[in-house]
C-alpha cells in the first residue's frame, strides 16, 4: 500500500459516512459529487477494503468503514476545532455557511434577529435556516446547529445539548368554551375537554402549589407544534390549549383567553441547542449562541422567559 496518504481523501470519507449522502456531502464541502465519489473509490483502493454499500437510495457503512470512521472522526473533529479556534484568534473574516435547524416561533421571535446581525457584520457568511418540528440530529443532517423545544427529556446522545431558556406554560381557553363547560379546578377535569396541544409535549404533566403531581394522558383534537395555530383555535373556542405565557399575555389582556387550574404549574417548555460534539465550537455557532444568549437574557424578564 502507499504510504503516501492524501488525508483529504480520508476527511472526504469521514464526510460522507457522518452525513449520510454523497450529495449532501459536497454540497457541505462546496466540491462537485463527483469528486467527492473519486475520492472515495480511491481511497478505499488504496486500503484495499469496500468502505460502502452503495445504491441509487441507500448509503450504507461497511464493517471496515463503520471501523474506520470510529478511528479518524475525533482526530478530523479535533483538527476543525484547532483550525477554526485560530482563525478566530487571528480575528479573519468569518465566511463559510452557517446551517440552523429550528422550530418555526422560534426562527420567527428569537433566530431572526440574531442571525440578521450576523450576517450585518460578517458580509463573507452564509446562513441556511430550515423550519423543522422536531427534534434534528445535526451531524446526520448536515447543520452547525439544531434547536429544539420540548417540556420531555431529551434522549441519550453523543450530541452537545446546550439549555438555552425555558418558558412557563398555561392551559387557556375561551371564555365561551368556559361557559358551555364549567371552570376546571383539578386537571382530571380536563379529560372530557377538547384539548389542543403538540404530541411531543404528551402526557401533560402539571404540579400544585401543594405539592400534588398529576399527569394528563388524553388524546388531543387538535395536534400541532405550532403555537400559533393553538392559540388561534383556542380563541375560537376549539378547545383547552397548553400554551406558553409569554406567547399568550396579548390575547388574555383582551379577554379572548382565561387561563385554567391557576392553582396548578404546567411542565415548562425548555430550549436546547443541539450541535454535533465538538471539543471546541466553531466561531460561526459560538457567535450565534452568544448572540441568541444576551438576546434571551434581554427578553426574559419582560417575556415570561427564564435563562439557562
Amino acid at each position: 500500500m502507499n504510504r503516501t496518504n492524501d488525508w483529504n481523501d480520508w476527511y472526504l470519507f469521514a464526510c460522507v459516512a457522518n452525513l449520510g449522502n454523497f450529495t449532501r456531502a459536497a454540497e457541505r464541502l462546496d466540491l462537485p459529487k463527483s469528486s467527492v465519489s473519486t475520492a472515495i473509490s480511491r481511497l478505499e483502493k488504496r486500503l484495499g477494503l469496500r468502505l460502502l454499500e452503495r445504491s441509487t437510495r441507500h448509503l450504507r457503512l461497511t464493517e471496515a468503514g463503520n471501523r474506520l470512521l470510529q478511528d479518524i472522526n475525533p482526530l478530523f473533529a479535533r483538527l476543525d476545532d484547532v483550525a477554526d479556534h485560530l482563525a478566530g484568534l487571528a480575528e479573519a473574516p468569518l465566511t463559510g455557511t452557517l446551517r440552523i435547524a429550528a422550530p418555526y416561533e422560534f426562527a420567527g421571535l428569537h433566530l431572526s434577529p440574531v442571525v440578521n446581525g450576523l450576517l450585518a457584520d460578517y458580509p463573507e457568511l452564509r446562513v441556511e435556516v430550515e423550519v423543522v418540528s422536531g427534534i434534528t440530529d445535526p451531524l446526520s443532517s448536515g447543520f452547525d446547529v439544531s434547536f429544539v423545544i420540548t417540556s420531555q427529556p431529551l434522549p441519550d446522545s453523543s450530541q452537545v445539548m446546550r439549555r438555552m431558556y425555558s418558558i412557563e406554560q398555561a392551559v387557556y381557553a375561551a371564555p365561551s368554551l368556559i361557559a358551555r363547560l364549567g371552570m376546571p379546578t383539578h386537571p382530571d377535569a380536563l379529560h372530557h375537554w377538547p384539548l389542543l396541544g403538540s404530541a411531543t409535549a404528551l402526557p401533560w404533566h402539571f404540579r400544585h402549589q401543594d405539592g400534588e403531581r398529576y399527569l394528563l394522558e388524553a388524546a388531543l383534537r387538535l395536534q400541532t407544534p405550532n403555537a400559533g395555530l393553538r392559540q388561534q383555535a383556542a380563541v375560537a373556542g376549539i378547545g383547552a390549549g397548553l400554551l406558553g405565557r409569554n406567547y399568550t399575555t396579548a390575547a388574555v389582556l383582551r379577554g379572548e383567553l382565561v387561563e385554567l387550574l391557576p392553582g396548578w404549574r404546567a411542565e415548562p417548555l425548555k430550549t436546547y441547542a443541539l450541535m454535533p460534539n465538538r471539543t471546541l465550537l466553531p466561531t460561526k455557532t459560538r457567535l450565534l449562541l452568544q448572540g441568541l444568549e444576551q438576546k434571551l437574557q434581554e427578553q426574559g424578564e419582560r417575556s415570561g422567559m427564564s435563562a439557562a
